[in-house]
């Protein structure tokens, strides 16, 4: 999956399971309007955190073992509900009290903010336990902390403008007809989609992208402190039905702030920029890693190069 797609996504289905979330909302669970707007938070919350990560994984799969894959949809799914819940709660009763739209603005924030951290939050669990560096892990997690506050905070305002639009608009059958909170809904779970994709994306600090091989134009965050080339189903960069790679053929390791690449001793030998490396070997953006007929370009942020 290419990063243009993966911000697509992140958006798209966003929006789809934001208006899931309000439509499991309207469940009559409750009457106070604090739960009210809480369980609405919860659902809100709990779909889109488990989509996004769904996206994330997807984007990621290779090299993860299912059960990694089901607790990480369970812990994205315990802190999106806990996030939605909290946010839909304390926005509403601050509301309640004060009759300040910016209240609500805040609590959307806050569910924004605890959905960006659900996608990562598993990968700095499993790299703190398996005492790995977790430099990646962490940069992920923050930038989804600042792109869900962004996205909660837009799509708030989207919201309340949404809402006074309709409302004005259609006068008192605007709560008949439930459009204001629906387009809401809708709004906030495309913009907090939106600014997690876009912010894993713009703040990256180094990438992988098939140029030519199995799959090309795919483009991968690098996250972990080391990652496999091969043709095993395992690897992180899984290169299939090409003959001349191994099944693991290479690996890309962090070590003291630098990325370097290293063979694995294979007969076909791996080539950065056309010469063939014997020992492990550093890597500088714009490098092309040749393995069997696949070629990958390496990408980094330019404050990594001093």
């Amino acid at each position: 999956m290419s990063f243009r797609w993966f911000i697509y996504y992140c958006s798209l289905l966003g929006g789809c399971a934001a208006y899931l979330g309000w439509a499991m909302g309207r469940v009559p669970l409750v009457q106070h309007p604090v739960w009210q707007a809480a369980f609405k938070g919860l659902f809100l919350g709990l779909l889109l955190a488990v989509v996004l990560t769904v996206i994330d994984t997807l984007w990621n799969i290779a090299g993860q073992k299912s059960i990694a894959v089901i607790l990480r949809l369970v812990v994205a799914s315990i802190v999106g509900s806990v996030g939605g819940f909290m946010g839909g709660m304390i926005g509403q009763i601050l509301y309640t009290r004060t009759n300040w739209a910016v209240f609500l603005l805040l609590g959307w924030t806050i569910t924004g903010l605890l959905i960006g951290i659900a996608p990562g939050l598993f990968d700095l669990f499993a790299r703190l336990i398996a005492n790995e560096n977790a430099s990646g892990s962490i940069r992920k997690l923050l930038n989804g902390v600042l792109g869900g506050s962004l996205g909660g905070l837009v799509g708030s305002i989207l919201y309340l403008l949404v809402r006074g639009g309709w409302a004005s608009a259609l006068g008192d059958r605007a709560d008949e007809l439930y459009s204001p909170s629906a387009t809401g809904f809708v709004a906030l779970g495309l913009c907090i989609g939106l600014f997690i994709g876009l912010a894993q994306v713009i703040l990256k600090e180094a990438w992988i992208k098939v140029v030519e091989g199995f799959r090309a134009g795919r483009e991968l965050i690098l996250t972990r402190p080391k990652i496999t080339i091969g043709r095993a189903e395992g690897c992180e960069i899984a290169l299939f039905g090409d003959n001349g790679i191994e099944k693991k053929h290479a690996t890309i390791q962090l070590e003291g702030g630098r990325y370097f690449v290293e063979d694995l001793q294979t007969p076909g030998g791996t080539y950065i920029n056309g010469e063939r490396i014997r020992d492990r070997t550093p890597l500088r953006a714009g490098d092309e890693i040749q393995v069997g007929r696949s070629v990958l370009r390496f990408g980094e942020r330019a404050k990594r190069e001093k």
